[in-house]
């Protein structure tokens, strides 16, 4: 029996040295540090946002004036090329035969037309026969002019300093009149972007808006350019209208129709109360929740928001100007939160 005491007062002792110490409750610090940002009411612009093709101010589809035989071929795609350089030439035989048969005829009507004058001053001739005469000569230098010019136009030169975008023929092949023969751009004047507007995007633009450009071909390079024209009517298939942008400083590896990502900021401005995106919480479905710093509390706001705009929103509803939004340490905040103002960041118009 003493020995059951001795174990029942062991193990109670035991359970006792087990019991959990007594918890104090810990010490919460419900105070949130915060930066607020005042309201303001600013200026801004939408961009227009377009892709286009890069190309030169002038690009030509060259031809031959009349068909034949293509004999030589002077230049490759790609290459540079200056003015009156020699392009391309036909098979000159028909063309030539054609140059001296109006040349013969045109010597003939002449020698006629000297002949005839002088019998008709001699009174041998009637003044028909001259009249005729004349009439032939006149028909037989025309023809000659036209002969000369075919000839002059059986090659290509050409038109401008430039470069050889595409040849679209290869030597012997047989091209008809007019057909296009050489992909022609021109240096001489400005590279041009070319998009096509909808008609809610054009009737925001004027001529003389400036756009930001970038492109795969060179990343990370971003090229500035201008409005220079503007279409009047709309394409009949697409429904939309041109817009040409030039660039006024070109890179030396430009090719026509790279692809390029346009954005044109119309001269026309906005102007809407903004506040920084980091002020917003639970924003869904163009309404968000804001804080404002008032009389020393944080006073919970519910907004309707607009459109982002770099590191900023517009505010549609639910804020005045000059109130003071609060930026760092709002996800923090509760319902009985006490707020300590660390610093008053400076305006948006500052970033």
């Amino acid at each position: 029996m003493r020995f059951r005491s001795i174990s029942i007062a062991t193990l109670l002792l035991l359970l006792a040295g087990c019991k959990p110490a007594e918890q104090k409750n810990p010490v919460t610090n419900d105070t949130v540090y915060i930066t607020v940002r005042p309201v303001e009411m600013m200026e801004y612009k939408i961009p227009v946002r377009v892709t286009g093709l890069l190309s030169t101010k002038t690009e030509m589809k060259l031809s031959f004036k009349t068909g034949g035989i293509i004999k030589q071929i002077n230049v490759k795609e790609g290459q540079t090329v200056a003015g009156g350089q020699l392009l391309a030439v036909l098979d000159l035989s028909e063309v030539s035969a054609q140059v001296n048969l109006a040349r013969i005829g045109f010597e003939k009507s002449q020698r006629d037309l000297t002949r005839a004058g002088n019998l008709y001053t001699d009174s041998v001739a009637t003044l028909e026969q001259y009249q005729n005469a004349r009439s032939a000569f006149e028909l037989a230098k025309a023809q000659k002019q036209i002969a000369d010019f075919n000839l002059l136009h059986s090659q290509i030169k050409a038109p401008s300093d430039g470069k050889i975008q595409k040849i679209v023929v290869e030597t012997n092949e047989m091209i008809a009149s007019g057909y296009p023969a050489i992909l022609f751009a021109s240096t001489e004047n400005d590279w041009v972007v070319r998009s096509a507007l909808t008609d809610k995007d054009i009737v925001k633009i004027t001529i003389g808006d400036s756009a930001r450009i970038t492109m795969d071909a060179f990343p990370g390079t971003v090229l500035w350019a201008e409005v220079t024209e503007l279409g009047t009517v709309a394409d009949p298939v697409t429904g939309t209208y041109e817009a040409e942008l030039r660039i006024p400083v070109a890179l030396p590896q430009f090719r026509t129709g790279f692809i390029s990502r346009v954005q044109i900021y119309p001269s026309g401005t906005n102007r809407s109360m903004m506040i920084p995106i980091e002020a917003l919480l639970d924003a869904s479905d163009r309404a968000a929740v804001v804080y404002i710093y008032e009389e020393g509390k944080a006073i919970k706001k519910r907004i309707r928001t607009g459109l982002i705009l770099d590191d900023a929103i517009v505010v549609m509803e639910g804020l005045e100007e000059g109130q003071m939004v609060i930026i760092d340490g709002a996800r923090y905040l509760r319902k009985d939160s006490k707020v300590n103002l660390v610093n008053k960041t400076e305006s948006i118009k500052d970033d």
